[in-house]
C-alpha cells in the first residue's frame, strides 16, 4: 500500500493557524433595536429603543434563535468570529491540500 502524501507546506502554516483558534460557535450574532410592548415604557412613544442581541443558527435545516443577555454579548460575539475564522481556514486548508495533491500527482506521472 502506498504512503499518503504528507501536508503540504501552506497546510502546515494552516493547520498552525487552526491550532490558536479559542472556543467558536456556528451561527449568526445581531444586536437590534425594537419596541419591548409594554404600553408605559419610554419606547412605547419617544423615548430610545431597546436593544436586542440574538444568535441565530441552522439544525437540520430549521432556523432556530436565542436571545443573548446583555453580560454575555461580547462573548459570544467572539465566539462566534472564532467559528467564521475556522471556516475560513478550513476552506483554505482544502485549497491547499487539493493543489499540493495535483502537483504530486504531476510530479509522479513523469
Amino acid at each position: 500500500m502506498a504512503r499518503a502524501p504528507d501536508v503540504s507546506p501552506a497546510g502546515r502554516r494552516i493547520l498552525a493557524r487552526l491550532r490558536s483558534l479559542g472556543p467558536f460557535l456556528e451561527g449568526s450574532f445581531t444586536v437590534s433595536t425594537k419596541r419591548c410592548g409594554r404600553p408605559t415604557c419610554r419606547c412605547a412613544t419617544e423615548g430610545p429603543l431597546h436593544a436586542t442581541a440574538l444568535l441565530t443558527w441552522k439544525e437540520a435545516q430549521k432556523t432556530h434563535t436565542l436571545y443573548i443577555p446583555q453580560v454575555w454579548r461580547e462573548t459570544v460575539a467572539a465566539w462566534v468570529e472564532e467559528g467564521k475564522r475556522l471556516k475560513q481556514l478550513s476552506h483554505a486548508m482544502s485549497v491547499a491540500q487539493r493543489q499540493f495533491l495535483i502537483a504530486r500527482r504531476r510530479q509522479h506521472a513523469r
